[in-house]
């Protein structure tokens, strides 16, 4: 089975996704008149799941409405369990990223959207881009 990691970002010019008080306003803050969606919808259209961190699964648990389609694999040794109001769209995932994958993919989760800073790191080392 062809399995790929991805990820679909955006940064400032410093290199970071959230601003000092970890907020991420300022990508609302863009101009977008006609609401175009970057690309995402595409770059989703390729993926089977996601997997983020603690972090970036509770800033999304904040928004008005759930943006994703694909079931979300929240990546947290300290996260006991999901909320309950996300349970049929989210899993929580624990232990070394070899583990971690082994258990998605066994469940039939090929191609990865790698999403939050940590999760991030953590793929980018065991590949070999980021040492």
């Amino acid at each position: 089975m062809n399995q790929k990691n991805k990820v679909f970002i955006a940064t400032s010019l410093d290199g970071y996704i959230a601003d000092r008080n970890g907020e991420i306003d300022w990508l609302l803050s863009i101009p977008n008149p006609e609401q175009d969606d970057m690309g995402y919808k595409e770059f989703t259209a390729q993926i089977d799941a996601l997997v983020m961190g603690r972090n970036t699964f509770e800033v999304v648990c904040g928004f008005d409405e759930w943006y994703y389609d694909k079931h979300v694999f929240v990546l947290s040794d300290s996260m006991m369990e999901i909320p309950a109001k996300f349970r049929d769209k989210a899993s929580l995932v624990k232990g070394c990223l070899n583990d971690v994958l082994a258990e998605i993919h066994g469940k039939g989760y090929h191609n990865l959207y790698i999403d939050g800073e940590r999760p991030f790191r953590a793929f980018c080392k065991k590949t070999g881009l980021m040492r």
